[in-house]
């Protein structure tokens, strides 16, 4: 599997390179169409950026972990901030598209018919979006594999975290065009924590019933209702946002599979939104990620809670001791309703 991956890699640095050599200095040239000028780094993004980032980073390490390829998980992570590059990449990718339809494909024919090259720009230009795939199904075959090679408890656990950073990557370059299309909106979105999730969701709040695209960001879920517009980009128009620490989750509601339920703290009694998902694989996805939610928020909330007993000269515990349990009283407990069909039964998880 990794030397054909890293073969792989060397032709994405190579044609990463190629794009930089031929296609990025025809910018310059003094007949470039009017729409095109000035126009570098919509058409290429911070490709440039991604090429240095593999050329002198990340394809040497990747070559020097050959012949142990569960050590990929940790050299992936390490370089987390370096592969939100392609999220910044996948952002930019529709105006790049739109700009190479109108007026930079017919431009970049010629520097092509002089290549000889088979490929077009446009078809360079995706491959950095197909990379970020290519990793993902590397993981997933190694953690298929690892069963048969006997890999540690450790080694498994980086390669279901590296999983999860390449997938989440995958769509964080939907999730910020997604926050750009935002309108009307009360608050400042980028001071709520990362954009974990972002979908389309059937809502019931009482009696009432509409479609919502909702965003789950770490310190708010926010509601909007999507504008169809004529050029194809849908909009989305701010309804209302509650921050993630009022919140609380029934994890299945109804028959269907597809529904959960969120309610609120210190608000009304019977205030909740019903959330039908379009596919099990979202309603899961949010379900998971808004338990993880709660989990941290409710560490968080015991240990500022000891910081503050210690300052006060009470307790002298050296560490936390974190773990569910039903027979204990917490510092925040988490409203937490365990998977049921149709009757729900509430099982409360609170911190030792």
């Amino acid at each position: 599997i990794m030397d054909e991956f890293l073969q792989t890699e060397r032709d994405y640095v190579a044609s990463l390179q190629y794009i930089i050599e031929h296609y990025i200095p025809e910018m310059d040239r003094d007949d470039i169409p009017q729409e095109l000028r000035g126009k570098r780094g919509v058409i290429f993004g911070n490709l440039e950026k991604i090429y240095d980032f593999h050329s002198i980073y990340f394809l040497s390490e990747l070559e020097s972990i050959k012949e142990n390829p569960l050590k990929l998980a940790r050299c992936l992570m390490k370089h987390e901030k370096e592969f939100y590059l392609y999220a910044l990449y996948s952002k930019n990718k529709p105006k790049s598209d739109a700009l190479m339809a109108d007026h930079g494909s017919a431009f970049f024919r010629r520097k092509q018919r002089e290549t000889g090259d088979k490929m077009d720009l446009a078809s360079y230009l995706l491959k950095p979006v197909q990379r970020m795939g290519k990793y993902a199904l590397l993981l997933k075959e190694l953690l298929a594999e690892c069963p048969q090679v006997q890999a540690e408890e450790q080694e498994l656990a980086d390669l279901r975290a590296a999983e999860d950073l390449v997938k989440f990557q995958l769509r964080h370059g939907n999730n910020l065009l997604a926050m750009d299309s935002l309108r009307d909106c009360d608050v400042n979105i980028n001071e709520q924590g990362k954009l974990l999730r972002q979908d389309e969701f059937l809502v019931w709040q009482g009696r009432k019933k509409f479609f919502r695209h909702v965003f789950l960001f770490e310190d708010l879920i926010l509601f909007s209702k999507t504008k169809r517009t004529s050029g194809g980009h849908d909009v989305y128009l701010y309804k209302n946002s509650f921050k993630s620490t009022e919140v609380g989750l029934t994890e299945t509601i109804g028959e269907s599979g597809f529904k959960f339920e969120i309610w609120f703290r210190r608000r009304k009694p019977g205030e909740t939104y019903i959330l039908q998902a379009p596919n099990q694989t979202v309603k899961d996805a949010w379900v998971d990620e808004i338990t993880k939610l709660l989990w941290k928020q409710a560490c968080r909330s015991k240990e500022l809670k000891q910081i503050e007993l210690a300052s006060m000269g009470i307790g002298s515990k050296p560490h936390l001791d974190i773990k569910p349990s039903g027979n204990q009283i917490s510092a925040r407990s988490i409203d937490y309703v365990m998977r049921g069909r149709g009757e729900t039964h509430s099982t409360p998880l609170t911190l030792s």
